[in-house]
């Protein structure tokens, strides 16, 4: 049977098939028609948005471990080494600005003053002869005062001698063994209740040398007092001379011995209290030795300048004044003055005063106690006008700006004034400084350590807790995604702070009718979405 005679004999079952070969097709033809579209709905991301109002949030910085400190507050340091001779002052106490607060002792500066001060009006006085030429009672006066010159130089010398005499065998030889043989070694021995204590220096080296010095010294001296055994005043002024060189050189060999010491002696301890007393009795005895020494050749070089000024003028007397002799003598003058000053700045570093109106917050030290140059004696603080210096975290330092309100504990309150603008690299914090506005309750100190808690509600336009989904992280930098008006993403760089939970802290170009996407995973700047 062909498939005409089938179609035939079988209309119905003919008809079924054609019904449902088109119903096949058309099928078919459907999907085939839908197939492009429900492709194109898959590239394209769909996302939904939310809205940065709803994640505003103000944020509390809690910083512990602050420090309060004074905005006027000074630590004052001795500038120059010297026993203490009265203290101005105790701890607590209020003081104005200039107030004496230590005094050191200065007897041998203020001598020394004297001299340049004599030296200045004798220079001038000279100065104001040759402008005006001599006369003969001028002559004679001038003659007189060379004479008084040479006779204070002569006996300067011969103190020098008996003052470094002193110091070295009367003080120094206390320091050590067969302190005048060749042999000399240095140890201080002294008697307790019966009992020889002997101490040794830590520098073994150091005092070997020192030692063999001391001896050289011996030495030194001997030739020192024949010499002066032939001068006096009626010796001719090349004698003097020789003797004044002299006498320079060996008091600058004995400085140079009493520095070399010195850092043996600084270093002498005990452990037993008794025998530190008495060991630090030989220290202040070691410094009055090497402070008489120094003096002494102050004093030697101011009786030098005053006899070569008043030899000086007996010469211009007997020559007569000429404008070059004038130059001289101002020059003469200027240097006098200059010394003058000098000596003065000098004798000011032995009042240590107080350079601000406050409270003594630290002060150290007994009457005749030596103080070093550079030895914390004091602090003054204002206690009226406190700031707190405190160090914020790197995550932290974002959401912290000049101006935010600051809690302080015990109730006081204070503002942001200044935000360092680096981290510390190995601490990976920055410091702040917070001024204090209003003391609470309980009153912070100077001192005291302290927790502060800083708000930060409107920093960088607001701060936000973002789902964390919606910020996308990256090494250079991070970012959260808006749409544009053609549905194409773009990025908003923001700022991170701390996590909360599932959310993390977020600052920078955003506002509150800012709407963004809601989860940044998958995303790049550029690409289509759908809005769901």
């Amino acid at each position: 049977m062909n498939i005409f005679s089938f179609i035939k004999t079988r209309k119905a079952a003919t008809a079924f098939i054609i019904v449902a070969m088109i119903l096949v097709s058309m099928a078919i033809f459907d999907r085939t028609k839908n197939e492009p579209q429900e492709q194109l709905s898959q590239e394209v991301p769909v996302v939904s948005l939310i809205s940065i109002g709803d994640y505003r949030q103000e944020k509390t910085i809690d910083i512990s471990g602050a420090t309060v400190k004074s905005l006027d507050q000074v630590d004052l340091r001795a500038q120059f080494s010297a026993p203490i001779e009265f203290i101005g002052a105790k701890l607590g106490d209020s003081v104005a600005a200039g107030q004496i607060l230590v005094q050191l002792q200065n007897d041998d500066i203020k001598a020394q003053l004297a001299q340049t001060q004599a030296g200045l009006t004798a220079a001038q006085s000279r100065l104001d002869e040759l402008k005006r030429g001599s006369r003969a009672e001028d002559l004679a006066i001038s003659q007189t005062a060379a004479s008084e010159a040479k006779n204070a130089l002569v006996s300067s010398i011969k103190d020098a001698y008996a003052k470094s005499d002193d110091a070295i065998h009367n003080h120094i030889d206390k320091f050590f063994v067969s302190p005048r043989g060749k042999n000399a070694q240095f140890s201080i021995i002294f008697d307790v209740g019966g009992n020889q204590i002997s101490v040794y220096p830590s520098d073994v080296d150091l005092a070997r040398d020192v030692a063999s010095q001391k001896y050289n010294l011996e030495s030194m001296f001997e030739g020192w007092k024949n010499l002066l055994a032939g001068v006096d005043a009626s010796s001719g002024n090349t004698d003097i001379e020789n003797a004044l060189a002299v006498s320079e050189k060996n008091l600058q060999q004995e400085i140079d011995f009493m520095n070399m010491m010195a850092p043996i002696v600084n270093n002498l301890a005990v452990d037993n209290t008794s025998h530190k007393q008495i060991l630090d009795g030989y220290k202040t005895e070691f410094s009055a030795a090497r402070a008489a020494i120094s003096g002494s050749l102050n004093s030697l070089q101011g009786s030098k300048a005053s006899w070569r000024a008043a030899a000086k003028t007996l010469d211009l007397k007997l020559a007569g004044s000429s404008s070059e002799q004038i130059s001289q003598g101002q020059a003469a003058v200027d240097q006098a003055q200059a010394s003058t000053d000098a000596v003065k700045a000098t004798l000011a570093k032995t009042s240590i005063l107080s350079p601000i109106a406050g409270k003594i917050s630290y002060i150290s030290g007994n009457v005749g106690e030596f103080v070093g140059a550079g030895q914390l004696v004091a602090s003054v603080t204002n206690p009226e006008a406190l700031q707190i210096q405190a160090y914020a975290s790197e995550n932290d330092l974002p959401f912290i700006s000049q101006g935010d309100s600051a809690l302080i504990e015990g109730g006081a309150r204070g503002v942001v004034q200044t935000v360092s603008p680096a981290i510390n690299t190995q601490t990976k914090r920055a410091e702040i400084n917070i001024l204090i506005a209003e003391n609470g309750d309980s009153p912070i100190m100077v001192g005291q350590t302290v927790s502060v808690k800083i708000s930060s509600s409107n920093l960088g336009g607001g701060a936000y807790l973002l789902p964390i989904e919606s910020v996308q992280f990256s090494k250079d930098k991070n970012c959260v995604f808006a749409i544009d008006e053609s549905s194409t993403i773009k990025e908003i760089p923001v700022t991170i702070g701390e996590i909360v939970g599932e959310r993390i802290y977020a600052t920078g170009e955003l506002s509150d009718d800012m709407k963004i996407i809601s989860s940044a995973r998958g995303l790049k700047p550029g690409d289509k979405v759908q809005v769901q």
